[in-house]
This record gives C-alpha cells, sequence and structure tokens, in this order.
C-alpha cells in the first residue's frame, strides 16, 4: 500500500476529529486549496484509507438502554458459520476474532435485559456454539469510533 504523505494525514486526522468540516476549514488547517483538500479526500475514501463518513448516534438516546459483551467459543469446523450468523444479528455493532482459539468477541446493543437475555439464548441454540460468557457495560471510559480497528 502507498505511503501517504503529511498533508493526506492531517487531512484524515481532521476528519476524524470533526467528519463535518467543510472543505475551506480543512484546507485552511492543511494548508493547500479546497479544490486540492477535495481532490485528495475522494482518492482517501477511493483507495480505502478513508471508510465512510457517519452519524454517530447515542445509543441511549435511541433506546438502546444495554450494552454488553460476550465471548463465544465455537467449533473450529464450523467457526464461520456461527461468525456469519452473530453477525447478521441487528444488535451487534461489532464482531471480533481472537488470534490463536475459536473465539469471537461480541459488542451488542439492546433495548432492556429481557432483549439481552433472548439474544444470548439465540447464541446459545447456535450449532457449533461450545460456550458463551457475556458481561453488561457499566460505563465507558474511551471510545474512538473514528479508527476502524
Amino acid at each position: 500500500m502507498k505511503q501517504i504523505d503529511e498533508h493526506d494525514r492531517t487531512i484524515i486526522e481532521t476528519l476524524r476529529k470533526d467528519g463535518r468540516i467543510s472543505y475551506r476549514n480543512l484546507a485552511s488547517i492543511v494548508g493547500i486549496s479546497n479544490v486540492a483538500v477535495r481532490d485528495r479526500v475522494s482518492k482517501l475514501v477511493k483507495k480505502g484509507y478513508i471508510k465512510g463518513f457517519f452519524a454517530l448516534a447515542d445509543s441511549r438516546m435511541i433506546g438502546k438502554e444495554v450494552s454488553a459483551i460476550f465471548e463465544v467459543e465455537a467449533n473450529t469446523n464450523e467457526f464461520s458459520e456461527v461468525v456469519e450468523k452473530i453477525s447478521a444479528f441487528e444488535e451487534v455493532t461489532k464482531v471480533y476474532e481472537k488470534v490463536g482459539s475459536p473465539t469471537i468477541f461480541i459488542h451488542a446493543s439492546f433495548s432492556n435485559i429481557d432483549e439481552m437475555q433472548n439474544f444470548a439464548e439465540s447464541i446459545y441454540k447456535m450449532k457449533g456454539v461450545i460456550k458463551v460468557a457475556s458481561s453488561m457495560i457499566y460505563k465507558r471510559h474511551k471510545f474512538d469510533p473514528s479508527l476502524d480497528i
């Protein structure tokens, strides 16, 4: 992958902090013209450095009061199918695979505890699932959605 220059890095960092900044203000920060900024942003998107722009909703304000982390162990032979099924749930916001073991880490948001319990039961019943552990999130101390990790 081609290395990006300092202008591109400044563009990305600025957009991570404020994805709604105008090209004019962004050009002022970067020190290049509006047209050059617009072209660079387009190229960064096209090449995949910038994955997209979105509105970050407050989960509690839209009725998602319960947030939880699930750790799911699955049979190696059915691992991909389990990941695919879990990823299809609307409540699921993130799915990660652990290196070295057939373990899946899931973050999901729910309207209430009953919804969370129903989700957990659905996971337990999936073919290929060996073990499920869950933890309700009490408080978030840091959150940076601007990096796709």
